[in-house]
């Protein structure tokens, strides 16, 4: 039979277990258990892989949500940063949960933030570029730490900092004898900067990534802030991941880029054919199908997804952590489904559902049913209609004979007009009776001999979206 559908999760969302969030959701305390409690769940409904948060511990300890890297090999063993466990829980709860979700056949991918360090232990005094000097925090030791690695980092592992000691000043301070690694945008963003062009760093990053995947059981990885790390050591980390571990491991660039050419220049810069990226300029155009202002006759060429040679390569999201933060809200906060909608029923793309969006603002009964339908009948060839015009979009799978009664037909439009909206489309299967999924519209739609039906959505934001499906026949 054909392989089930691909639908990545967010296992995680900024506010996790903080402020109304923990006191309304207290069992996301321990995501870890969690996790593992709803790894069932989770493949039932139709999840194939999560991505968890960075593991490992950061400068913040238990409060770092996972960006503030301070120790890649300490993932909650060992009395660091002023606590054993990290936000999430501990090493032996993650190595569990781990387990469990492979047991429900779902892959796990592993945050990886390889741009900079923070928390030093110690600071040291160093010349810079400029000929001035200066203290920075820059020495990592790892005193609670026995095992693993005995590596340890001063100035020369990285390639600068923002914070000058002696000067109690901030700026971007580039060490002597030193240039910022060749990123696809600028090499610097917080911290000290890590040095991919020091062959012992290199050597210590790949060695941590090896023992993620095949001693932790991690199945990949996303590589958070990627167009600021060095595009070489990019490749050799996958190339050398690859080449060593015998799993199909998955890499997931963070290039946040709105245009696909630009997204398509990063891939290009990167060279390696093994790495995705998340695909924000379909993301962008959501922005504006919130709004009501998208121009949908376009929306089957928006994107990275539906660039040629790169269809497979993106992977499709409506929102993330990133995105969606209570001081910062640059959510798909109306229209929502029906993005989710266009993402799961597409031929193209890895789509990934967010946990704040599945468990925290409700929509999970709603994206069940998308889930459900990407998973019974999103198969076969996928085609745009000639019926799409500037508020409605529509598009067709044809279905497959491996899996009966597949095919659909997918509308969503961005109409608030109310009533139904009604489209003459051509279903690719004759003689057939449909019936919407979501259950947003009522009644069914019969197709004649050539497989043409009136195909109807609400014109409504919050129920415009229908998924029509073959009944059994």
């Amino acid at each position: 039979m054909i392989s089930l559908n691909e639908v990545l999760m967010q296992a995680f969302y900024w506010e996790m277990n903080q402020g109304r969030y923990a006191e309304e959701y207290p069992e996301e305390e321990n995501l870890w258990q969690l996790l593992a409690q709803r790894s069932e769940e989770l493949s039932e409904v139709g999840i194939t892989s999560l991505w968890l948060p960075p593991a490992n511990k950061g400068k913040a300890g238990s409060y770092d949500v996972g960006y503030g890297t301070y120790d890649l090999w300490d993932l909650g063993e060992f009395y660091q940063q002023g606590t054993v466990r990290t936000k999430y829980g501990t090493k032996e709860e993650l190595e569990e949960a781990i387990k469990e979700l492979h047991q429900q056949g779902i892959d796990v991918y592993y945050d990886a933030v390889l741009n900079h360090r923070l928390g030093a232990d110690e600071s040291e005094v160093v010349e810079l570029k400029s000929g001035d000097l200066a203290e920075v925090w820059t020495k990592f030791k790892f005193p609670g730490r026995d095992k693993y690695s005995t590596f340890e980092w001063d100035w020369q592992c990285f390639d600068g900092i923002d914070w000058d000691q002696r000067t109690e000043k901030g700026g971007k301070y580039l060490f002597v004898n030193k240039q910022w690694d060749k990123s696809y945008a600028e090499d610097y963003i917080m911290g000290a900067d890590i040095d991919y062009q020091n062959s012992d760093v290199r050597a210590e990053v790949k060695k941590w990534g090896y023992w993620i995947v095949e001693e932790i059981g991690f199945d990949g990885f996303r590589l958070d802030a990627s167009k600021h790390i060095d595009n070489d050591f990019i490749a050799e980390f996958i190339s050398y991941l690859q080449q060593k571990s015998e799993k199909d491991l998955q890499f997931i660039g963070e290039s946040w880029e709105e245009n696909p050419n630009s997204l398509i220049a990063y891939l290009e810069q990167v060279g390696t054919q093994d790495l995705s990226v998340f695909d924000f300029a379909l993301r962008n155009e959501f922005t504006k199908l919130r709004d009501g202002n998208l121009d949908l006759r376009w929306l089957g060429g928006a994107g990275l997804v539906n660039q040629a040679g790169y269809e497979e390569r993106a992977v499709t999201f409506v929102d993330s952590h990133d995105t969606d933060r209570d001081n910062e809200d640059k959510s798909i906060s109306k229209r929502k489904q029906q993005a989710y909608a266009y993402i799961l029923m597409r031929e193209d793309g890895l789509p990934c559902i967010y946990w704040k969006d599945y468990y925290i603002w409700g929509l999970k009964e709603e994206l069940d049913k998308l889930i459900d339908a990407r998973q019974k009948f999103a198969y076969g060839p996928g085609y745009e209609t000639n019926t799409n015009d500037y508020n409605t979009y529509s598009y067709i799978r044809e279905g497959s004979s491996e899996v009966p009664n597949s095919g659909l037909v997918m509308m969503i439009t961005q109409s608030d007009e109310g009533g139904v909206i009604t489209k003459e489309i051509n279903s690719l299967q004759s003689n057939t009776t449909f019936y919407d999924y979501t259950g947003n519209i009522e009644g069914t739609v019969e197709t004649d001999n050539n497989g043409v039906g009136e195909f109807k959505v609400q014109a409504q934001a919050d129920a415009g979206w229908s998924i029509w499906v073959p009944s059994k026949k």
